[in-house]
């Protein structure tokens, strides 16, 4: 994307502190004023992404919508600049820094939450962009998860992300919609895709996803609603603001898929894919993970027993709650006991563990994890221990 070419037709003023005030009509600017208003964004961006990593303060499109501008804007400055010049530009360091023991207090850190409030208004003009394209947006794919959606879906997108900006900083987020609207114009017309869509369509997947929590059917009503059931995590873990990790939309993840939920407390807030291969396959589902320690097995399908396999040796049997019909049509419920939840509290974050399952002849077999090569499933404490550590951050009063 030449965002400097897009930019020599917009202006947009920025206060002294680097944070965004306005953006109005066109006019010429220089190269070096273009240069440094893509470095006020990136900056902008980049340092909300580090916060964001101490405080609970992104949800869902907010993140990727500061990571699509993120990346498109690192593109230009790091071929404009010096290695150096571009490293310095990057303040998610500060974020992290400012930020590093939890959420500050609004009332005594204006400058750091001003910081996030303008990332915040960047990344809702974003999600609102689409609604005001000149071309179709239901002709240009969202970014790799290849999805078409039609101008009225851009509209509720649009429409959830106003709400937070109906006073003061209306003509601010107008503004920037209509900016960001040309560049996914320039983008959709060059390649038929634009990755800044997906900031819209990830804050539209959170919506309607979190609509079916509890069985809830009160979602914006786009498109989405009949497309994403298969994974519904909402209905597992209930209603939740962000997903760590890399952008798939609602696809299964291999590896440990921790969230951010609404709702805190020691309740599940991570699981790992469990599944089987085989001819005639075998029991699969999701191992659980809760915040103080607590490890749930459920399965769709009645294995005989279920333990953790550990790299020093170690075997930790799960104590089996439930269970019902075959191995591949059943269904089972296991628990990992608190004195092995203690016992792993006192391993290294390097031990490795895989999870498997026995049959009724009393065969044990792993458990596999997802792609076209699945591989048994395996991950060490220090990953399911940081993502437990990420899912848990402080959220601001």
């Amino acid at each position: 994307m030449k965002i400097r070419k897009i930019l020599s037709r917009i202006s947009a003023t920025l206060v002294a502190s680097a944070a965004l005030a306005t953006a109005t009509g066109a006019q010429t600017q220089s190269n070096a004023e273009k240069l440094r208003l893509m470095a006020q964004f990136y900056g902008v961006a980049t340092y909300a992404l580090g916060a964001n990593d101490q405080c609970d303060l992104l949800d869902q499109g907010e993140y990727r919508g500061l990571v699509v501008l993120r990346d498109a804007l690192a593109r230009d400055l790091s071929r404009a600049t010096t290695a150096e010049v571009f490293a310095s530009l990057d303040h998610a360091p500060t974020g992290v820094k400012d930020w590093k023991r939890g959420c500050l207090a609004r009332r005594a850190h204006d400058t750091e939450w001003r910081r996030i409030d303008n990332a915040r208004l960047i990344a809702h003009a974003l999600q609102a962009a689409p609604a005001v394209m000149t071309r179709d947006p239901e002709k240009c794919w969202t970014g790799n998860m290849a999805e078409k959606l039609p101008r009225s879906d851009w509209a509720l997108v649009a429409a959830l992300a106003a709400r937070h900006h109906a006073n003061g900083d209306r003509a601010t987020f107008d503004g920037l919609q209509k900016m960001f609207a040309g560049l996914i114009d320039t983008d959709c017309a060059r390649t038929q895709g634009s990755s800044l869509l997906q900031a819209g369509f990830d804050a539209l997947w959170l919506a309607e996803d979190n609509a079916r929590a509890d069985a809830a059917d009160n979602g914006p009503g786009s498109s989405l609603a009949g497309k994403y059931q298969s994974v519904v995590v909402a209905k597992e873990l209930g209603p939740w603001r962000l997903r760590r990790g890399a952008f798939n939309g609602s696809w299964p993840r291999d590896g440990i898929n921790a969230f951010r939920l609404v709702d805190r407390g020691d309740t599940d807030t991570a699981f790992l894919y469990l599944t089987s291969i085989g001819l005639f396959g075998g029991p699969r589902g999701e191992l659980f993970f809760r915040p103080k320690g607590g490890w749930t097995a459920r399965l769709g399908g009645n294995a005989a027993a279920v333990a953790l396999s550990l790299s020093d040796g170690t075997t930790m049997p799960l104590t089996k709650l439930s269970g019902s019909g075959s191995e591949g049509l059943g269904s089972a419920r296991f628990e990992l006991p608190k004195s092995s939840i203690a016992a792993l509290a006192g391993k290294a974050d390097a031990t490795v563990i895989h999870i498997k399952w026995q049959d009724g002849d009393g065969k044990w077999t792993s458990f596999y994890g997802l792609g076209k090569d699945p591989q048994p499933q395996k991950f060490t404490l220090a990953q399911l221990r940081e993502a437990i550590a990420w899912a848990v951050v402080p959220r601001p009063e």
